[in-house]
């Protein structure tokens, strides 16, 4: 039998992504590209896979950004609409902002710069099981003190910690939710916490005080929450590894191809190596290069006598003379970075943000 899906869903985009700078200085980090695709629309994706039908998209920072690339929706075949959080005041004052949208059901709670491998049909799944005020995702990690934490007799959460110092558990609580419109009570009752928010963490916490049902879902497969450079690399490597070869450019007889390759439409490679995984997007020009493993080259770029591996290049950037090679290393849109036309140097880790300029001399 089929489970009835949620209609309703929450998507959290307001977040100023101050851990991503200068990346985010122009742009929201939800709109911040893996594996050749924004955050944003993994998360879209998601949230169409589970039957949600209703999008409420809380924006913050560069909100016209947001409404440019998800427009109303119907891409995903998602009807979408926005709801503003003035002030980064924590999760449950986002949820706070959506209440009107909410209207007494049920709801998917989602945040935008989390990546799931499996998706929210587990978290759906659970939520139908037993009726609950609200059930969370949860995956074990070496080092809870820098998440919140759930307390679970079975899969009851009896307790949540957030950030504490001498964790009681492993569970980290992911960034996905469901819930019934209990929670929107529990936030209203909900003081500020000592750093001024208001957590969701406290709300839910408060549920499980007055006795209500509050149920954890372990996550299947990976979780990522690409809120650094290096964790937004990390999930870039992680969808790269799942990556489906195709090759719609052009290659001359001199350029050579292994492992998984996908390269766009329209781009055209002379005398390079591909060393996959990796993605060239559309109309990339490259040459007398060296790409990959885990690089993801988006739309536009133009790439001369270099190496570029584990890196996320942006729309219409441009390379030439890394031969030392550039790894480990995020460029943003329109960004030229050039080596010495003669010689080498040693290989060089990169963040820059949009339309940036670098020449190593």
């Amino acid at each position: 039998m089929s489970i009835a899906p949620i209609r309703k869903a929450v998507l959290l985009c307001a977040g100023e992504g101050s851990r991503l700078r200068p990346l985010t200085f122009s742009r929201p980090k939800h709109l911040l590209p893996v594996a050749g695709k924004p955050l944003l629309g993994w998360a879209l994706e998601s949230l169409a896979a589970v039957g949600v039908e209703q999008v409420a998209v809380v924006v913050g920072h560069r909100p016209e950004a947001i409404h440019r690339y998800v427009g109303d929706g119907s891409a995903w075949e998602l009807s979408v609409c926005y709801r503003t959080q003035d002030k980064p005041l924590g999760l449950g004052h986002a949820v706070k902002a959506a209440a009107d949208f909410i209207d007494g059901e049920e709801f998917l709670l989602y945040l935008g710069d989390n990546l799931l491998e499996c998706g929210l049909a587990d978290l759906v799944s659970a939520f139908r099981e037993e009726p609950a005020a609200a059930t969370l995702y949860v995956k074990e990690v070496e080092d809870p003190r820098a998440y919140g934490v759930a307390v679970t007799e079975g899969d009851r959460v009896v307790a949540l910690e957030e950030k504490p110092a001498e964790p009681r558990s492993n569970l980290a609580v992911v960034g996905a939710y469901a819930f019934s419109p209990a929670i929107l009570d529990a936030i209203a009752h909900t003081p500020p916490s000592a750093r001024g928010e208001y957590e969701i963490t406290d709300a839910i916490q408060a549920l499980v005080n007055r006795g209500d049902l509050v149920r954890a879902c372990v996550v299947q497969g990976f979780w990522e929450d690409a809120g650094r450079p290096a964790e937004l690399l990390k999930a870039n490597r992680l969808y790269l590894d799942r990556l489906e070869g195709q090759v719609l450019g052009t290659c001359d007889e001199q350029t050579t191809l292994e492992g998984v390759v996908r390269v766009g439409r329209g781009t055209r490679l002379t005398n390079c190596h591909l060393h996959g995984p990796c993605l060239i997007a559309e109309n990339c020009v490259l040459v007398d290069s060296e790409i990959g493993p885990y690089a993801s080259i988006d739309s536009g770029c133009e790439i001369t006598d270099s190496r570029v591996e584990n890196c996320i290049i942006q729309q219409d950037s441009r390379l030439s003379h890394m031969r030392g090679g550039l790894s480990d290393s995020v460029l943003g849109q329109q960004v030229e970075v050039s080596g010495p036309s003669e010689g080498s140097f040693a290989p060089m880790r990169l963040l820059l943000g949009d339309m940036s300029a670098m020449r190593a001399v």
